[in-house]
């Protein structure tokens, strides 16, 4: 063989070595992309799970302080309802000693404390107001009271031992207070509709 043609053949050799060395190359090139298009997929896909469930987390968490903000929101509204109705309604009692039942009302008060204290020395307490029927009533009963004009109120009365171990309060504003809390069950129940929390 000739050195022409050895060279000649040396060429071609090396062309289509060259050739396959490319083409080679072109696959593994495309190989490589389709590989990195799938992780870039993956590594996408990875991530949106990742922000879609962050995003539930944060809107469960939004809705959930909304509900408690709005029952807050509504307890407060309920307790000013019901503030604001006992107010009126203690406006309206602080007349009771003007009505015409209420010497009737005073003297059922006045039999409340001394069953109460049935068999003690008794000491009432009531307003300078009430002192002259106190003692008509206490009269005309025939009880054996010691009477002290020493409280404020819009009606009724106090009671006590003479040696203070025991005290009955019956004046309106106690009566009022108890009411408030054995009432306002039925008065939310009323306001806003369902069952009676005191039936739960």
């Amino acid at each position: 063989m000739s050195i022409e043609q050895l060279i000649e053949s040396v060429e071609v050799s090396a062309g289509e070595r060259i050739t396959e060395l490319k083409e080679n190359a072109y696959r593994q090139s495309v190989e490589i992309r389709k590989a990195a298009e799938g992780k870039d997929e993956a590594i996408r896909k990875k991530h949106l799970d990742a922000v879609r469930k962050n995003v539930d987390v944060e809107r469960n968490k939004l809705i959930a302080k909304v509900k408690d903000e709005t029952r807050m929101q509504f307890t407060r509204t309920k307790d000013e309802v019901y503030k604001k109705a006992f107010f009126e309604a203690q406006k309206i009692l602080s007349s009771t000693r003007s009505r015409t039942d209420y010497e009737q009302n005073f003297r059922k008060m006045l039999q409340e404390v001394v069953l109460e204290l049935e068999g003690e020395d008794i000491l009432l307490h009531i307003d300078k107001r009430d002192e002259t029927l106190c003692k008509k009533l206490l009269s005309e009963s025939r009880l054996n009271c010691e009477v002290v004009t020493d409280i404020t109120t819009a009606g009724g009365l106090n009671a006590s031992t003479k040696d203070g171990k025991f005290i009955v309060f019956n004046t309106i504003e106690s009566r009022f207070e108890k009411a408030k809390d054995l009432f306002k069950p039925e008065i939310f129940s009323m306001l806003y509709g369902g069952p009676s929390e005191r039936g739960v």
